[in-house]
């Protein structure tokens, strides 16, 4: 059963960015993400792409089983020009990494990394950030979509856009609201667990 979220507002939006700002742990492990990716803006050397999936993925969690494969991957795309053009499409390209006999999808990972690499063009993708965003459809709907959209890349950044231009967020870049979106989503998920446990 869902719990009402707070309605998005300006002002819950910029308490959660200050709260974010607060916490010198992810402010610090964001400026390092920030000044790797500045570092090594091209995708095309294998050990550059490399050292930006393994911090990503130790700094981030995103629980890639095989980071030289996903940077070997990246690579085999050739996805600077894909990324100049800021296309959605890349993320799902990305996501799909053959692993064996088995493909994993690290949709996640993908979006976090070209998020990295353009700021203003790709939304970040995470769990906390995929309820949270389908509570407010259900309190407060926004648009019209199914939840099974979120897991395509180009139609979640339609549903981010479309969120942030109907609670009248647009002051806001996606980083930042990729900051609330995640901050707030971790807080309402503890309250839905909380909830859960006193039923």
């Amino acid at each position: 059963m869902l719990t009402k979220p707070e309605k998005p507002t300006v002002s819950l939006v910029s308490r959660y960015l200050m709260r974010y700002r607060q916490k010198s742990e992810d402010v610090t492990t964001d400026e390092a993400i920030s000044k790797l990716f500045q570092t090594f803006p091209r995708n095309s050397q294998l050990e550059e792409v490399l050292l930006k999936v393994v911090a990503l993925n130790d700094l981030y969690n995103t629980n890639i089983l095989a980071t030289t494969l996903m940077a070997k991957h990246i690579c085999g795309l050739n996805i600077d020009s894909q990324l100049e053009q800021k296309s959605p499409e890349l993320v799902n390209a990305i996501a799909l990494l053959k692993v064996g006999s088995k493909t994993r999808r690290n949709y996640s990972f993908a979006s976090k990394y070209c998020s990295w690499h353009m700021l203003d063009a790709y939304p970040i993708y995470d769990s906390f950030v995929e309820r949270l965003i389908w509570a407010y459809q259900k309190f407060y709907p926004f648009t019209r979509f199914k939840r099974g959209e979120l897991q395509d890349y180009p139609r979640y950044k339609e549903i981010i856009e479309a969120f942030r231009n109907h609670y009248g967020l647009t002051q806001f870049s996606f980083k930042e609201l990729d900051k609330f979106l995640w901050l707030y989503g971790k807080d309402y998920a503890d309250r839905l667990a909380s909830a859960s446990s006193q039923l």
